[in-house]
């Protein structure tokens, strides 16, 4: 739960900050998407870490 939350938090506080700077004219918008497609690769990322857990978990069977 603690990495889902990590994810969510991530992405939403980086969709925030480019929205607010997107608006007051600081960035672009290009920049911005090219942002949140960033974020969206480290999210993918972060969540890939549970499969190392389930592979953990599962490493005591006996073939």
């Amino acid at each position: 739960m603690a990495n889902i939350h990590q994810n969510v938090i991530f992405a939403l506080g980086l969709k925030g900050v480019f929205l607010i700077t997107t608006v007051l004219g600081i960035t672009g918008l290009w920049f911005a998407v090219l942002a949140d497609t960033g974020a969206t690769a480290l999210v993918t990322l972060n969540a890939l870490r549970l499969l190392r857990f389930k592979g953990k978990r599962n490493s005591n069977h006996s073939y």
